[in-house]
């Protein structure tokens, strides 16, 4: 007997277009929301989340996607775009939404339309995320012992070199997929 079992559903451009026009409603009214209660109704969603009792894996995966948005947000030697981290707000803002599709005390699926609106979270993204992941991880092993003179001096400059490096990585990637898009759709 299975220890697991893979499930996979196909969202049709019905579907789609209703999670993306649910996406875009909520992205205009984002402006009229203040930033530090969008961050706190979705760290408050995470809490819960992981209160849980029982909470699918796939669920659990969206949100640790989901958190890192938010650190990239708030993580100040990251110092994202003031334009990149409005828009990542205005996406979180969905979760600062009391109307949910699913009611979250519904075993399993309680959380699937999070999960969805995440993975649209993540697909619009997934530069930033890879690019923050990519500065976190340097900034974790960049000095062997952070707490000298030596590496307290040296540890700005460093950060600052990776985030550059970071940020045009990220906006070549974007212009790859955009190019790539371009030729896919034929314009």
């Amino acid at each position: 007997m299975a220890t697991s079992m893979k499930i996979t559903f196909t969202l049709d451009e019905t579907d789609l277009a209703y999670f993306k026009d649910l996406f875009r409603k909520v992205k205009k009214h984002a402006a009229t929301l203040e930033r530090d209660k969008v961050i706190a109704d979705v760290k408050g969603l995470i809490a819960r989340v992981r209160a849980a009792k029982k909470v699918p894996t796939f669920v659990l995966e969206a949100i640790e996607n989901l958190e890192a948005l938010i650190q990239a947000v708030e993580d100040d030697a990251y110092a994202l775009p003031p334009r990149i981290a409005n828009e990542i707000l205005a996406g979180l803002a969905y979760f600062s939404n009391p109307q949910d599709l699913v009611h979250d005390s519904l075993p399993v699926l309680g959380y699937l339309d999070d999960a969805i609106m995440i993975k649209f979270l993540e697909e619009q993204f997934e530069h930033e995320l890879a690019g923050y992941r990519k500065f976190r991880r340097f900034r974790d092993g960049a000095e062997q012992r952070p707490w000298t003179g030596v590496a307290m001096d040296r540890l700005p400059r460093r950060l600052a070199e990776k985030r550059k490096e970071v940020r045009a990585e990220i906006e070549n990637r974007q212009v790859a997929a955009r190019e790539k898009r371009r030729g896919f759709f034929g314009w």
